[in-house]
């Protein structure tokens, strides 16, 4: 509730309080409109599954006894870390309640309950921050919403998917591992999430920056559960992925990526030392956000942050920065570019454009609304102010030209 009621002051303060209140009355208005005409009926079938019980078979269970242990020892570690490295206070409360499965599983020694959690994580009933569960589930609650869901977030989006591409691919490559019990729609008898159009499009073009590495490293500040790493990396034959993350998070991004690429060596933090070594012994590194200062110099081909940069304070963005663009090649990011986060304390989270990346080290290629966001509800959505960035280390480019 108190998130909620932060998000309409700022709303106010920001002059988009008559936007956000016409976003909420959208789905009614668009449902009405598509109830006597429904284009997306023979091609769309929404899916909202309800919780279900985890498998026991081996595999499962040492992944996840794998994830627990590591989680109690971050857990234990994140307690002597600096302020800069804990979350902010919009993370902390989303923390609080969404994640308190993890956090009781961990309490209480409930390994079952830690499980529950990570079996589950994709059709959620409380927002946890990395997924929309909550608002496929909320407009799965009457015909005039679901048809919403169905014709604007589902067919709409698709509408533009196939006219980036000009219908050069397949739906085939918008799904993804539905690890997690995720909830999304079927097209055309393909499982596809809210997420995957513009991760798909997102991830085809930073994948295409790594074509001519032979094993690239590709890093992740908060990568939620991954799937921005599974598009970039899925048709990547030999890489590495490096998330550094909040503890709870990265138990979602360690079990999905786990389960999505079982073949592939991981390293958990507490199971050994994380290193730029490690990057050649394993496939994927799960380590909390205060374990980013290892990363070393020039040791990452591309280093991703999508949101997560605007959901911190100024001198944690401002030290995360520094260890990225020391370590990088490619720097992407998508954030809030226009209205800031304000947080508990009134304090002020940066937006894109003040993130202090060095220009003399860093030569900017582009600067673009996140389409998205902005076509996501049946139309241009001005207030959206989610923007992508993308630098190149300038004694890369300068080699290149």
């Amino acid at each position: 509730m108190t998130n909620i009621i932060r998000k309409v002051q700022n709303a106010y303060l920001q002059g988009r309080l008559i936007s956000a209140f016409n976003s909420h009355a959208k789905p009614f208005l668009y449902g009405l409109k598509y109830v006597m005409h429904d284009p997306a009926s023979k091609l769309i079938t929404l899916y909202c599954p309800d919780y279900i019980e985890p498998t026991k078979d081996n595999d499962e269970k040492k992944i996840v006894e794998r994830i627990f242990q590591s989680f109690r020892k971050m857990k234990e570690d994140q307690k002597g870390v600096s302020d800069i490295y804990r979350p902010s206070s919009l993370w902390q409360e989303q923390l609080d309640d969404s994640y308190s499965y993890l956090s009781e599983g961990l309490k209480k020694n409930d390994i079952n309950k830690f499980h529950f959690f990570l079996y589950n994580f994709g059709t959620w009933k409380k927002y946890h921050g990395v997924e929309s569960t909550t608002l496929i589930r909320d407009n799965m609650k009457s015909p005039l919403r679901r048809q919403y869901l169905k014709n604007v977030m589902f067919y709409q989006q698709l509408k533009n998917w196939k006219w980036f591409y000009n219908n050069r691919k397949s739906i085939s490559s918008l799904t993804y591992p539905a690890h997690g019990n995720q909830l999304g729609a079927y097209i055309d008898k393909t499982f596809v999430g809210l997420g995957s159009f513009f991760n798909e499009i997102y991830g085809s073009i930073l994948s295409e920056l790594l074509d001519d590495i032979d094993r690239p490293v590709v890093a992740d500040l908060g990568a939620g559960y991954g799937k921005l790493a599974y598009f970039t990396l899925r048709d990547k034959n030999d890489s590495c992925f490096i998330d550094f993350d909040l503890p709870e998070t990265l138990c979602l991004a360690a079990y999905y990526l786990m389960k999505s690429w079982p073949n592939k060596q991981t390293l958990l933090y507490g199971e050994g030392q994380y290193s730029t070594e490690a990057q050649d012994q394993y496939d994927l590194i799960f380590m909390p956000s205060y374990e980013i200062w290892k990363v070393g110099q020039d040791s990452i081909d591309l280093f991703m942050n999508k949101n997560s940069l605007g959901e911190m304070t100024k001198e944690a963005a401002t030290n995360y920065i520094y260890y990225i663009t020391k370590a990088t090649k490619y720097f992407f990011h998508m954030n809030h570019d226009i209205y800031p986060n304000i947080y508990s304390d009134n304090n002020r989270g940066l937006l894109g454009h003040e993130y202090p990346v060095p220009k003399d080290k860093f030569k900017l290629l582009f600067r673009y609304p996140d389409v998205g966001h902005m076509l996501s509800q049946g139309g241009i959505d001005y207030s959206m102010d989610i923007f992508l960035y993308l630098y190149e280390r300038r004694d890369s480019w300068e080699l290149s030209k």
